[in-house]
């Protein structure tokens, strides 16, 4: 992918966060309304001032074809905080995570290519009042493989991500999670090739709240 493609994700991403942070702004109030029990105090494992602490693991192919194609298994802990939660007339309640994550893929190739990356998240929580909390998220990172990746690119990349999941609570502080992920490897145009590497990754995870 281009910077110029690698560029219209990146804004398609930040607008559709604007979106969902204008919407977690508090509404105008015309009167006195009752306070609604926030995340926290009703049980729920995403109110504001929650820790996650998880790791997921999972893989899946690229969606390019040769010689492009590869197939990608990865492992990805993670570690957020809920910095925000959404009790909003104007949105669906929920909350805003911070993710740092790190990161290891086995890119499959020709030669087997070993990234080590890290990426920056900010993930959305649907709070529904059941043992079910679907997220989306999104975020960017950098990353540095043992050898190009993919054929004919560079070592050093940047990471570009998106992805769309659920969360299951099997008890008052962990979750098994399952997530759908896009993820694009590219420099960026900083190397005179820019082959790029898009993924589609199925992840499977577990985590602990604090």
């Amino acid at each position: 992918m281009r910077a110029t493609g690698t560029a219209r994700i990146a804004v398609l991403v930040a607008v559709a966060w604007g979106v969902l942070a204008w919407a977690g702004l508090p509404a105008a109030s015309s009167g006195d309304r009752p306070r609604e029990q926030s995340g926290r105090e009703a049980g729920w494992l995403f109110g504001e001032g929650q820790v996650e602490v998880g790791l997921q693991l999972g893989g899946g192919a690229t969606l390019q074809h040769d010689p492009r194609s590869a197939s990608v298994f990865t492992v990805l802990p993670r570690v957020g905080r809920v910095v925000h939660e959404v009790r909003s007339d104007r949105a669906v309640p929920g909350s805003f995570e911070i993710v740092l994550q790190p990161g290891y893929l086995t890119v499959f190739q020709r030669r087997t290519a070993h990234v080590g990356g890290l990426a920056a998240l900010l993930k959305y929580n649907f709070r529904t009042d059941t043992r079910f909390t679907p997220f989306v998220e999104a975020g960017a990172g950098v990353s540095y493989g043992t050898i190009t990746v993919p054929r004919g690119g560079t070592n050093f990349n940047f990471i570009l991500q998106t992805g769309i999941g659920l969360q299951y609570a099997i008890s008052d502080r962990h979750t098994v999670s399952a997530e759908w992920l896009y993820h694009h490897l590219s420099n960026a145009d900083t190397s005179a090739h820019n082959p790029g590497l898009n993924a589609g990754l199925f992840l499977l995870g577990f985590s602990t709240m604090y």
